[in-house]
């Protein structure tokens, strides 16, 4: 099994995460999207990261997918349930991580093909950056109020991508005068941090 991967996509955070709670630790295989890497491309026509390519040989491209294939392969009670016993509200609450991660990641993509302060204050850059900070803020409410992952729990996808978004904001935006305070998902991400699967993937 490979795992196409860089070092600083959320995306495939979210897919080591779920791999390594699952018992499946893979190297990975890190390659350039941006330089239209021929390994990523012969598995993956839209040359993205994470793709998974299994033992068999089919490449299994976006970390959603991945997920979804890891529960349905390796699934409860044997390995831990990704969605936990709760389905709709773990991914109800992953979505608005996800959507986060996925202005902050549009953000930087555009910034490398544009001159990054003017984009920020375009329109739609400004509306980038309120999904960022009010996604967050609905997170941290939530984080106050129910606890997204039990103590030595393994953690569920709302807990996965809530702090893969928090931390990519801070690798991202650390100065960001926008960004809301997350005092209760700042302590979710140095508790889960301790473990090998967010330990070892943190951006960089």
């Amino acid at each position: 099994m490979q795992l196409l991967a860089n070092t600083t996509s959320p995306f495939v955070r979210i897919a080591r995460v779920a791999l390594i709670e699952k018992g499946l630790e893979i190297e990975p295989t890190i390659v350039d999207p941006w330089a239209d890497d021929p390994r990523l491309r012969e598995a993956n026509a839209a040359t993205r990261v994470p793709t998974l390519i299994t033992d068999d040989g089919t490449p299994l491209p976006e970390s959603l997918l991945i997920v979804q294939w890891l529960e349905r392969e390796r699934p409860p009670p044997e390995y831990p349930s990704l969605l936990g016993e709760d389905a709709l509200g773990t991914l109800s609450r992953a979505g608005i991580a996800l959507g986060v991660i996925d202005a902050a990641v549009h953000t930087i993509i555009t910034r490398k093909s544009t001159a990054p302060v003017l984009f920020d204050e375009t329109p739609v850059g400004l509306r980038r950056r309120r999904t960022m900070a009010e996604g967050m803020g609905r997170l941290e409410d939530i984080a106050q109020r129910v606890p997204l992952a039990a103590n030595g729990a393994a953690p569920t996808l709302d807990a996965i991508c809530a702090v893969v978004a928090l931390d990519y904001l801070r690798f991202r935006f650390a100065d960001a005068p926008w960004m809301p305070q997350l005092s209760a998902l700042d302590a979710l991400s140095e508790r889960l941090r301790e473990r090998a699967s967010f330990g070892k993937t943190m951006p960089c």
